[in-house]
């Protein structure tokens, strides 16, 4: 598989409205799992993270953290899970971060088009999100050349186990098959409108460049002459 951008950036533990010493010692313990992740201890790590918990079981940061371990142990469906609950942040930022680690660990998954529906999402939050844009791009390729290969497989599998006397199939069901198109699950967003998405941030990106040139271009006119 193509590698993707990655980004694995711990969080650590907001304050909120927790009594000073439930806090500290959830800030502590999750501090202590950050350390040993850093130093790819990643079953101690996920140790203190849970241990956090006890105090502050639905802290988002948490649930960040304990994704990022679990996507480091190739639990990729348990980290999946992770993210989504990490999703609910307040911080747009760590909520941006936790779908983008999402669509990743859909991607080593191999669930390609809820990878692309992630990252179109991460970029719905941050539309300069360039490791999102180019992960996107990717899928989407991945999913292309996927669905090219399909009608090969399949002819090459009925070739396989067609006998000789056996009668070709009808042309009319054949053409049938040909047509039948892969359908976007219910909430899935379609290849075409993520392309759509993709293309429209380029083409964003490239008029605020062409803004940026403009601005800071130095004025054509002729100088004014004293006379």
């Amino acid at each position: 598989m193509t590698a993707v951008a990655s980004r694995w950036a711990l969080s650590a533990l907001l304050l909120g409205s927790v009594p000073g010493a439930v806090l500290a010692d959830a800030a502590s313990k999750n501090n202590e799992g950050n350390r040993l992740y850093l130093q790819k201890q990643y079953d101690g790590a996920l140790k203190k993270y849970t241990d956090a918990q006890a105090s502050r079981p639905s802290a988002p940061e948490l649930h960040y953290n304990i994704g990022n371990v679990l996507y480091r142990k190739g639990e990729f469906a348990k980290a999946i899970e992770e993210y989504l609950r990490a999703q609910s942040a307040a911080d747009t930022s760590l909520s941006e971060a936790a779908t983008f680690n999402r669509g990743n660990a859909l991607m080593m998954q191999g669930q390609v088009p809820e990878a692309i529906n992630a990252y179109v999402q991460a970029l719905r939050a941050r539309p300069d999100d360039q490791d999102a844009k180019r992960n996107l791009e990717l899928a989407l390729k991945l999913l292309q050349q996927q669905q090219n290969q399909q009608p090969q497989d399949r002819n090459e599998q009925e070739q396989e186990e067609r006998e000789p006397q056996d009668q070709p199939p009808q042309p009319q069901e054949a053409k049938q098959e040909d047509k039948k198109q892969p359908q976007a699950r219910p909430g899935q967003m379609s290849e075409e409108e993520a392309r759509q998405i993709l293309e429209a941030l380029r083409e964003s990106e490239k008029e605020g460049v062409k803004k940026h040139a403009r601005a800071t271009a130095p004025s054509r006119r002729r100088p004014e002459v004293d006379w």
